[in-house]
């Protein structure tokens, strides 16, 4: 499968949501399993944009590839490291008057991926999610 490359930008993100649109119908995937990794790619790519650049540094690049045998969606970038298969989840809300906007992501996508794992060597970042 043909790699996505980008920046970490917002502006970028009609572009990713179409390339793996793309990608997902090649591969005839739909219902749960396209819309797991359609998530997923955005959660992963958004925390990219809001929390990985530090001011004033240049744009972090960004490869995509979704592999199958088995079913993975690969990200890698040159930001910051950042172990997200390690990091502490924000606790879930109990109700709406306690839900705040953002620190959910990584929840959600330990939850839409079956597995997860992370390698950052060389400057380079990389996160495997698996998906059944």
């Amino acid at each position: 499968m043909p790699a996505l490359q980008l920046t970490a930008d917002l502006a970028e993100m009609p572009r990713l949501a179409a390339w793996v649109g793309a990608e997902a119908a090649s591969l005839g995937l739909e219902g749960r399993q396209l819309y797991a990794i359609e998530l997923c790619l955005e959660e992963v790519v958004a925390n990219l944009v809001l929390h990985a650049t530090p001011s004033g540094a240049a744009p972090i690049a960004v490869t995509i590839r979704l592999e199958t045998a088995p079913l993975r969606l690969v990200v890698e970038d040159d930001a910051l490291p950042f172990d997200p298969t390690g990091a502490v989840l924000a606790p879930q809300p109990q109700s709406l008057e306690e839900a705040g906007v953002g620190g959910l992501g990584l929840g959600l996508v330990q939850s839409f991926s079956a597995w997860r794992e992370y390698v950052s060597e060389a400057g380079r970042n990389r996160l495997v999610l698996g998906f059944a």
